[in-house]
């Protein structure tokens, strides 16, 4: 069902090597929407404010942090390009809470906004012993324009779910939306 000629960045590579382009996930969730599970792994305020894949169940990868450096030297861009300050600290129910939600054998479409959470995830995902979990390259968002002409330059706006024109909305799912498990009773 997927391509063998996908492009995928250094970023975007996980351990189990399987990857699809948003249009080949969304065919195989046509083909089959019962068996294909989409996992957003993005944080809540992500998947509220920035949208979602409407079927898409959300649990974070990582909790966003920002501690102002202290002084010019740590001022650099922090990892991944983030600015400095931001990072992130593991969600430590990301694993738990997907073994609750899916089967190890599951077919499962993860994303983020642009790949990198996603690649991490199928990682965590497949050392639990998951077998069938899949990258979609570029996430909801895709890559960032690099054209300083353009007013999308710096943007992401170049492939992703978002920008191939697939479907997508803000409404709210509370079955499938994140909720932190001490907050669920």
């Amino acid at each position: 069902m997927t391509s063998n000629e996908i492009a995928v960045p250094e970023t975007n590579k996980t351990t189990l090597a399987l990857y699809v382009t948003p249009q080949e996930a969304y065919a195989m969730w046509q083909a089959d929407p019962e068996g294909v599970h989409f996992l957003d792994v993005r944080t809540f305020e992500e998947y509220i404010f920035v949208g979602h894949i409407e079927m898409a169940r959300n649990i974070p990868l990582v909790y966003p942090k920002y501690d102002p450096p202290d002084d010019e030297s740590q001022a650099a861009k922090g990892p991944g390009g983030s600015p400095p300050g931001c990072h992130g600290d593991p969600n430590p129910d990301f694993v738990s809470t997907a073994l609750e939600e899916f089967a190890p054998a599951d077919t499962i479409l993860v994303y983020c906004a642009t790949g990198g959470r996603g690649a991490m995830a199928v990682n965590f995902l497949a050392k639990a012993g998951f077998v069938n979990v899949y990258n979609i390259v570029n996430g909801l968002e895709g890559d960032r324009v690099n054209d300083p002409g353009s007013v999308y330059h710096g943007k992401h706006m170049r492939n992703g779910w978002k920008n191939v024109g697939l479907p997508w909305g803000y409404d709210f799912h509370p079955d499938l939306m994140w909720a932190e498990p001490h907050k669920l009773a």
